[in-house]
C-alpha cells in the first residue's frame, strides 16, 4: 500500500507555536506531551496556563468573533485546553503542598 504522509511539520515549531496550533486546530493528541514540555520550560504550571495556553485560546476567541471559526471548532479547542490543564493540575496541587510545608 501507499505510505501515508502525516502532516506534522508543525510539530517542529517552538513549544508555544505547537500549543497554539493544537488549540486552534483542536488537536488533542499532543496536549499532555506539550503541556509537560512547556511546564519544564516555564517552571510553573500556572505560567503555562496563563501564558501559551491562554494565548492560544485568545486567538481561538478572536477567530470565532470574526467568523473565521465556528462553534464545533471552538468546542474542539476547549477540549484540548481542558486536557492540557487537567495534566497540569496535579503539579499545581503539588506546588501548593510544598508551599504549605515551607510556611
Amino acid at each position: 500500500g501507499k505510505a501515508v504522509v502525516v502532516k506534522t511539520a508543525w510539530r517542529e515549531g517552538t513549544i508555544e507555536e505547537r500549543l497554539r496550533h493544537s488549540l486552534i486546530k483542536g488537536i488533542p493528541d499532543f496536549a499532555e506531551l506539550d503541556a509537560e514540555e512547556a511546564r519544564a520550560k516555564y517552571g510553573r504550571p500556572l505560567s503555562v496556563i496563563e501564558g501559551p495556553l491562554m494565548d492560544g485560546m485568545n486567538t481561538v476567541g478572536d477567530l470565532f468573533g470574526s467568523g473565521k471559526m465556528f462553534l464545533p471548532q471552538v468546542i474542539k479547542s476547549a477540549r484540548v485546553m481542558k486536557k492540557a490543564v487537567a495534566y497540569l493540575v496535579p503539579f499545581m496541587e503539588e506546588e501548593k503542598g510544598l508551599a504549605l510545608l515551607a510556611s
